[in-house]
């Protein structure tokens, strides 16, 4: 994902700008274990890290400076833009503190990125500014906001609601999605893809509050996507790296001590971000076809949406829907916010820039990064 994936696999400025009434009949796939075999498991290889590689930065780096004008995007969802000079905006979630918390790139040589935050109100604040390509962010047990830095030698970090930044690792290969685990730790997948772009040893990893890791797998094909399920497992996504060796993604569910199973196999492509959807299943995009649908029991379906669509970012909206983050293809523009009910009818607003990231607000609305112009969006439901 990060500044490889955002660019190498289909960071192109797009998005859906109508209403569309596409993709309400689901595929169902069995899962990849066919002939009622029981699921084939790899065995944790588990180690812990180094002691953590950071300490607390001065000072944050912080700029407050409130947005420009808002500026309403017609058609479907009422939608309202923020900000527009921030450096490749990617990964966004809600913070304890009320605010919407986002990563920045940070663009040209991936070392100047950094944390942002939204209030409600449109007031933008940057903490940072030599990040080495955060992409993800997700509140931790812990009341602070822990990120993903994407690179080979990638890194954890923390920041508290002050904007005081701990960074963790050093040594780990591109660190992409996070989340918070049901054991009070936080939880993050290592895409595996080494400098000669070749996917194959990817890992899920496992950080303490305390900042200790611990790493699973080393055979994963480009893990991306993080979430905690409603069994009480770590479910994730296997991009599959298209580009090179393989264009078969796989879900994977990986329990708290650490034992993996996959599903999919050929039936997917390019699996890329998963959320818990308000039905008891796990809902994932896929940039070809769509959104799709993984029950606990591994078997999946799919939904379609049109052949222009690159979807992103997932997540679950107050409405009880699932919303989603649009991409689009490489005409300007062409992005879309979507919704599609756990019935599968699907819904796709604005025309937006690489919209990206997204998640559920405080305010009851979704919010979303646009990567292609600097900007965070607003989406009333």
């Amino acid at each position: 994902m990060s500044t490889r994936f955002y660019y190498q696999a289909g960071f192109v400025i797009v998005v859906l700008g109508i209403l569309c009434g596409c993709g309400s009949s689901g595929t169902a796939v069995a899962p990849i274990l066919g002939g009622g075999s029981a699921p084939s498991t790899a065995a944790p290889t588990a180690r812990p890290s180094s002691a953590p590689s950071s300490a607390p930065s001065p000072a944050p780096s912080a700029s407050p400076r409130p947005s420009s004008a808002p500026s309403a995007a017609p058609s479907g969802g009422t939608i309202t833009e923020f900000g527009g000079s921030l450096a490749e905006p990617a990964g966004i979630t809600t913070g304890p503190d009320g605010n919407l918390w986002f990563t920045e790139l940070g663009g040209g040589g991936n070392t100047t990125g950094k944390i942002g935050r939204i209030t409600t109100a449109g007031v933008i604040t940057e903490f940072g500014g030599s990040l080495l390509a955060p992409v993800e962010i997700t509140t931790g047990p812990d009341g602070n906001l822990w990120f993903t830095e994407e690179a080979l030698n990638g890194k954890i970090g923390r920041i508290t609601t002050a904007g005081v930044i701990t960074e963790f690792g050093g040594s780990l290969l591109e660190p992409t999605g996070i989340t918070a685990g049901p054991d009070g730790n936080l939880w993050f997948t290592e895409d595996g893809v080494n400098s000669m772009g070749i996917a194959g040893s990817g890992k899920i990893g496992r950080i303490t509050t305390a900042g200790v890791i611990t790493e699973f797998g080393g055979s994963l094909l480009e893990p991306t996507g993080i979430t905690t399920g409603p069994d009480g497992n770590l479910w994730f996504t296997e991009l599959a790296n298209p580009g090179s060796q393989s264009s078969s993604g796989l879900i994977g569910r990986i329990t708290t001590g650490g034992v993996i199973t996959q599903f999919g196999g050929s039936v997917l492509e390019a699996a890329v971000k998963i959320t818990a959807g308000p039905d008891g299943n796990l809902w994932f995009t896929e940039q070809n076809p769509g959104i799709s649908r993984i029950t606990t029991g591994g078997v999946i379906t799919e939904f379609s949406l049109p052949s222009s669509s690159l979807p992103f970012g997932i997540t679950v909206g107050p409405d009880g829907n699932l919303w989603f983050a649009d991409e689009g293809n490489s005409i300007a523009g062409t992005g879309k916010i979507g919704r599609i009910t756990t019935a599968g009818a699907i819904t796709e607003f604005g025309s937006l820039a690489n919209p990206t990231g997204i998640t559920a607000g405080p305010d009851g609305n979704l919010w979303f990064t646009e990567f292609g112009n600097g900007k965070i969006g607003k989406i009333v439901p």
